[in-house]
């Protein structure tokens, strides 16, 4: 836990445990009712549902960096950002915001957050004009560290603010979802797909943004800027209920740019589409080189490798106190051709961010052995994980690739028959294979040995799903290994 270095004055946060906050965008599907210090009741969805956007200040009584944000800033004369917003736009304001100040650390009595006896003898209740509470809520947020500070929109999507200006503050605010008009789905967020080795789902949440009860709506996907599918779903969402649907998967040959947009009645346009980058995976051999730079708490991070079934076959981490910002090194050897993952962990959540906690930033790589790089990362990034695939198409490091210039494979893509034309310079024994992205070997045929000149093999693969294929033409210590795309 990264409380042992705590030099958090800089940071401006305590970290209170060893997890990673919510996500921004989460929906809240239950509500939060609780009871400010003067007895009177809040129910969050209630404000939500006037249209309002709510602000939680999750703090501590006894954190410093809670203490100075929330009596430091300009436009109030108390200080505080959140109480210069709660003026402005709060209700003897704009009255667009409600704002809450609520004690969190279970282990702290609500007497003393009005000083005297409190630990630093703090007052946070005079001079605050917005309601506060003592409620244990952090671990609905799974609050990570104080001040916790998020904006709850009407949609009842929460996103973390941090420490900013009443400016800051309400230019998010101004980022907010809300209900309008009778008629409004919206995509909420893209779930699919984002890298690959060939197949793409193409993933979504909606939300109905409209007063009626949503029970249908139309989806066109296009690939690279042409429509490649149309989706009608149908159902039934309330205002502001959720779903998570699946509108069209399809083959990726190489990166491709995907878009999802409201075709059908949308009285408001607002999160009626969404666009992504499906990335596609790096050509790699079947050696590769995990490299890792630890931070100052290498007890949070791990690797994996593993196939297209999910299986591990290689990892490493956690790693012991001793190795704190140490390369660590590690050669795998992968059993076959085909698509694999490679992914790394931070139990933490910030990635190999030591530099935030007073200490230094680490990095992380995964190499071929041909030089290749298949994934990097680290610094100031924060992430719980990251992950990549990476397509093995050598079983060498180095292939003499002499047959390269004399094959010919076509059409590529097929949807039926493919063509392999080989032209030898002179006798050879000649063995072809038709390798899946698991490596398993769906076809195979061996020559024997074939003279010098042309040779033509035509082979029937419309009965293969929709995919990516590699083709091993191999000879002694030649070989080349071709792509090979059926679509459908």
């Amino acid at each position: 836990m990264k409380k042992s270095l705590l030099i958090l004055v800089l940071a401006g946060m305590f970290a209170v445990s060893g997890k990673a906050q919510i996500a921004d965008g989460t929906v809240l599907t239950e509500n939060i009712v609780f009871t400010d210090l003067e007895g009177n009741e809040h129910d969050l969805f209630a404000y939500l549902d006037e249209g309002k956007t709510v602000i939680f200040d999750l703090f501590a009584e006894w954190c410093g960096p809670c203490w100075n944000y929330h009596n430091t800033g300009t436009g109030h004369p108390n200080g505080g950002a959140l109480k210069t917003v709660w003026e402005d736009y709060g209700p003897d304001g704009t009255d667009e915001v409600v704002v809450f100040a609520i004690e969190t650390d279970a282990s702290t009595s609500e007497d003393l957050m009005y000083g005297g006896a409190g630990t630093n003898g703090w007052d946070w209740v005079t001079n605050t004009p917005y309601p506060m509470a003592n409620a244990n809520i952090g671990n609905i947020f799974e609050q990570a560290y104080y001040p916790f500070i998020v904006r709850i929109c009407p949609n009842r999507q929460v996103f973390e603010l941090g420490q900013q200006s009443a400016t800051g503050v309400m230019s998010d605010v101004g980022d907010c979802l809300a209900a309008s008009g009778n008629t409004n789905p919206a995509i909420l967020s893209y779930d699919g797909t984002t890298a690959t080795c060939g197949d793409v789902e193409v993933s979504m949440t909606i939300q109905n943004l409209g007063t009626e009860v949503l029970t249908a709506a139309t989806f066109e996907v296009l690939v690279d800027g042409e429509s490649d599918n149309v989706y009608e779903w149908t159902g039934s969402l309330e205002t502001y209920e959720t779903e998570s649907i699946t509108v069209h998967e399809y083959t990726a040959t190489a990166e491709s740019d995907l878009e999802v947009n409201i075709t059908s009645d949308d009285e408001d346009l607002t999160s009626s589409n969404v666009e992504e980058t499906i990335i596609f995976a790096e050509e790699s051999t079947t050696l590769v080189t995990v490299t890792i730079e630890l931070d100052n708490f290498p007890t949070e991070t791990s690797w994996e490798i593993t196939n297209q079934d999910g299986d591990v076959l290689a990892d490493g981490g956690p790693y012991t106190n001793g190795q704190a910002t140490q390369t660590i090194e590690e050669e795998v050897e992968l059993p076959s051709l085909g698509c694999y993952g490679f992914e790394i962990f931070d139990s933490y959540g910030d990635g190999l961010n030591g530099a935030a906690w007073g200490g230094q930033n680490g990095e992380y790589t995964l190499t071929s052995s041909d030089g290749a790089e298949l994934a990097s990362g680290g610094g100031n990034d924060q992430w719980d994980s990251e992950s990549v695939p990476f397509l093995a198409t050598s079983a060498l490091s180095t292939f003499d690739n002499s047959i390269d210039g004399d094959l010919a494979v076509y059409p590529n893509p097929t949807n039926s028959t493919l063509n392999v034309n080989l032209n030898l310079n002179s006798s050879q024994r000649i063995v072809l294979e038709i390798l899946d992205v698991t490596g398993r070997v769906v076809n195979a045929k061996d020559f024997g040995t074939l003279g010098a000149g042309s040779t033509l093999y035509t082979t029937d693969l419309s009965s293969y799903e929709a995919g990516i294929y590699l083709l091993s033409i191999s000879s002694g210590n030649a070989k080349s290994i071709k792509r090979v795309v059926v679509s459908k």
